[in-house]
């Protein structure tokens, strides 16, 4: 290729002039928080407390070329895409521990893969603001400390920052500050390697560069270990709730073969867990009408737990519609998954369970016809409670605990809206639901239809959506940590209202 001519690196015994494109992340991003993604959760909570249990974490795991071994999934795609590209030779992943060792004169650009880079995703402002002391989120800080390395500012590379987050960036004001060249909101496939090419060639790019949707046959296999063994199985939902950007990209379903490549690409790197990355476990390759394929299903989770060197399999996101139409589903896949389960000193809970998360969103049927019509498919969300209580029900049988989350704040939520929420929150406790509660406040993100709606804040919470979270925490702490029943929720969260 015409630009691969045009980049030069150095060897490994001079690489302190620099690899021509370095792909990094912030500490708090780049951590695989020993193949636990719940440790990770505690990166949205104030730096003065979360720092103390994560430090530990944050430290890179580096290659004997000090590369990365283990890098976010999306920045493994990256890499693909600008290896085939650019050369192997040309692109190097580093953590913010060793950036040092490859940027230098000869770097051209660093692209930075971000998440929740200031802190206004769900989680991040929900709890941040809730706890409201010891400053910013740790994600935040650490996304800071990696634009404000040393060599950034002495060698200037260009600067391309992409991934989930890029609009809180945008949305922020904060870009030309950070001396961003480029953001890249979006799938990466299709344009992400041109972009790169304009950039290279001092070409102009669009400050805020919106690309546009890749085809399934676009889409790279990653060349190295992803954290915590990501693989991703499904992209998509189609469901077409409101508030998401997910549920906007086209639905398809990675083939086994493609899924097996990566599974053994993390295997071969180092790692011995595999999560499986999906927006709906349950629909991989389902058929129309979102009709779950049990079959396929278990297919997959058999093949990927009997790969030799997977010890531990790792599950992100389900929904409750396809195990209720085919309750056949759990009873298949949980012997499976129960094997691959690993419970080390600090996951000491009363008895092995599988978890994966799921939206309950709310008991509002009212909200879900306005917001999240197709949640329920193949049922109808008119009987939304019933449904979230019966899919609880059924996963509690198979010993599933998932963690749910609440949404509270939604645009045109009405008193009634939230009562109606109260009462599934009340009927869920009623039936001694074994589950992890994550009540949440409504943001507008980025490519989600109501990505322009106003964004909820804890300042205009009425006192029966503070009732909705200190009720979900209530159930938390006397489900979770029943020595600790003397803990008052309406202490930590609801003095702000009170």
């Amino acid at each position: 290729m015409e630009m691969q001519s045009q980049l030069t690196t150095t060897s490994s015994e001079n690489n302190i002039e620099g690899s021509p494109i370095v792909l990094t992340a912030s500490r708090a991003e780049m951590s695989d928080y020993n193949n636990n993604p719940m440790t990770a959760f505690v990166c949205t909570f104030p730096k003065a407390i979360s720092m103390r249990h994560l430090k530990d974490y944050l430290p890179g795991i580096a290659n004997e070329d000090y590369s990365t071994k283990f890098a976010p999934y999306g920045l493994r795609k990256v890499e693909a895409l600008l290896i085939k590209e650019f050369g192997r030779d040309n692109v190097v992943v580093s953590h913010y521990d060793n950036l040092h060792k490859f940027i230098g004169e000869k770097t051209r650009l660093v692209c930075i893969s971000t998440m929740d880079p200031m802190g206004l995703a769900y989680v991040s402002t929900t709890y941040n603001s809730l706890i409201g002391f010891g400053g910013e989120a740790l994600n935040t800080a650490e996304f800071k400390r990696l634009l404000t390395h040393t060599s950034l500012i002495r060698y200037k590379p260009k600067i391309l920052v992409g991934g989930a987050g890029v609009w809180q960036i945008r949305d922020s004001g904060t870009q030309e500050d950070f001396g961003i060249d480029v953001l890249f909101q979006g799938e990466g496939e299709r344009d992400l390697v041109s972009v790169v090419h304009m950039m290279l060639n001092d070409n102009n790019v669009p400050a805020y560069y919106k690309a546009s949707k890749p085809s399934q046959n676009e889409i790279p296999l990653i060349e190295k270990a992803a954290s915590y063994g990501m693989v991703e199985i499904m992209r998509g939902c189609g469901r077409g709730c409101k508030f998401c950007s997910p549920t906007m990209r086209t639905r398809y379903s990675l083939s086994m073969e493609h899924i097996m490549k990566e599974v053994e690409v993390n295997i071969k790197g180092g790692s011995r867990a595999i999560f499986t990355a999906t927006e709906d476990m349950f629909l991989y390759k389902s058929k129309s009408g979102f009709i779950p394929d049990r079959r396929e299903i278990v297919k997959l989770y058999k093949t990927i737990a009997s790969y030799p060197g997977v010890e531990n399999i790792i599950l992100s996101h389900a929904s409750f519609a396809p195990i209720i139409y085919d309750p056949k589903i759990l009873e298949e896949l949980t012997p499976i998954l129960m094997e691959k389960t690993v419970w080390t000193p600090e996951r000491n809970y009363k008895q092995p369970f599988i978890s994966v998360e799921i939206g309950i969103e709310t008991g509002s049927t009212r909200l879900m016809n306005e917001n999240m019509k197709g949640k329920a498919l193949p049922y109808s969300v008119d009987n939304w409670p019933e449904l979230v209580v019966q899919g609880v029900g059924l996963m509690n049988d198979y010993d599933w605990w998932p963690l749910c989350t609440i949404m509270t704040g939604q645009p045109d939520e009405t008193e009634d809206d939230v009562i109606a929420t109260l009462e599934l929150i009340d009927d869920l406790r009623a039936i001694s639901a074994k589950m992890f509660y994550t009540p949440i406040l409504f943001i507008p993100l980025e490519e989600a239809l109501l990505g322009n709606a106003n964004r909820s804040t804890i300042e205009n919470l009425s006192e029966l959506q503070w009732e909705i979270v200190t009720r979900c925490w209530r159930n938390n702490i006397d489900f979770w940590a029943p020595d600790k029943k003397w803990i008052n929720p309406m202490f930590f969260f609801g003095h702000w209202f009170y």
